[in-house]
C-alpha cells in the first residue's frame, strides 16, 4: 500500500510461489492497481487456479520445451509440461492482454524467453508453442539475450560463453516473421553491469 500510495502502477510479486498461500490470503481485498506474478513457470495449475481472481498479470519463463535440456539446466525433466500447463491456465484467467489509456499493461500474460548459447533453434521451437496456442496479439513474448555464464555455467561448456550477436538475430528475426507481439532485448545486455547488487542499495 505504501508503493501504491507512492505511485507506482503495479506490485510485482517476484519468485512468489512457495509464498502462493500468503499472497491469496493478502488480496483477500483487490489493490487499486494490477498485482503480477512474475514467477519461472515452473507453477502447479491447482496453485494458480488458487489465485484465480487475485492476480492481473501474469509473467511466467517459458525456458524449454525438451525435456532433456529441462533435466540438464534446471534438473527439472518436467518442466515443459508443467509451464505450458501453467501459462494455458494463466491465459484462462486473464484472457487476452489488456492496455489502459496510459498504454501501459492492465491485464494479461506476458511470456518470457531467455535465448542460451547454441540453443537458437529452442528458442524457436517456444516460440513456435506460443503462436500456436494463442491468437495474435493475445499474449505478448518477450525474447531476452542477456544470458551470462555465471555460478555453474562452467559445468555445461556448451553454455559456457555469452550469446553470439548472430544467434539474437536469428531468433528476434523468427520471433517477427511469426508475427509474436512484444519485445527483443537490445543487444548488450548480457553486460554485469546491469545485475543488481541485491544488498538492497537504493530502497
Amino acid at each position: 500500500l505504501e508503493l501504491v500510495a507512492q505511485g507506482a502502477h503495479n506490485i510485482d510479486l517476484v519468485s512468489p510461489t512457495h509464498f502462493a498461500h500468503v499472497v491469496r490470503a493478502l488480496l483477500e481485498e483487490p489493490l487499486p492497481v494490477p498485482v503480477v506474478w512474475n514467477s519461472g513457470g515452473y507453477d502447479r495449475v491447482e496453485i494458480l487456479r488458487a489465485l484465480e481472481g487475485k492476480i492481473d498479470i501474469y509473467l511466467p519463463d517459458l525456458k524449454y520445451l525438451d525435456p532433456a535440456l529441462a533435466l540438464r539446466y534446471s534438473g527439472a525433466e518436467d518442466y515443459p509440461e508443467t509451464a505450458a500447463a501453467a501459462i494455458l491456465e494463466m491465459y484462462r484467467q486473464t484472457g487476452p492482454c489488456v492496455f489502459g489509456e496510459d498504454g501501459l499493461l492492465k491485464r494479461g500474460v506476458v511470456i518470457r524467453h531467455l535465448i542460451l548459447p547454441g540453443h537458437v533453434p529452442e528458442a524457436k521451437a517456444v516460440m513456435d508453442w506460443v503462436s500456436a496456442h494463442f491468437p495474435p496479439g493475445a499474449v505478448l513474448f518477450s525474447l531476452m539475450s542477456q544470458y551470462l555464464p555465471l555460478g555453474h555455467a562452467a559445468d555445461f561448456p556448451e553454455i559456457g560463453r555469452k550469446l553470439r550477436r548472430s544467434e539474437a538475430r536469428s531468433a528476434a528475426a523468427y520471433m517477427s516473421a511469426l508475427g509474436l507481439e512484444g519485445y527483443c532485448q537490445d543487444p548488450g545486455a548480457d553486460d554485469a553491469a546491469f545485475i543488481p547488487p541485491f544488498d538492497l542499495t537504493g530502497v
